[in-house]
């Protein structure tokens, strides 16, 4: 995920975007065997819903 290219897709979704923003911004460069698991609900919640 860390790894996203933001500018590959054609026509790239403007909320997906914006969210894959945000979960690369909360692992913050970490290996996901670095994340604690009770942080994964949080990383991973997409649009705030």
């Amino acid at each position: 995920m860390s790894d996203v290219n933001f500018n590959k897709s054609a026509q790239p979704c403007t909320p997906c975007a914006e969210e894959c923003k945000k979960i690369n911004k909360r692992i913050n460069k970490r290996k996901f065997s670095e994340i604690n698991t009770k942080d994964f609900p949080h990383i991973l919640k997409v649009f705030n819903i």
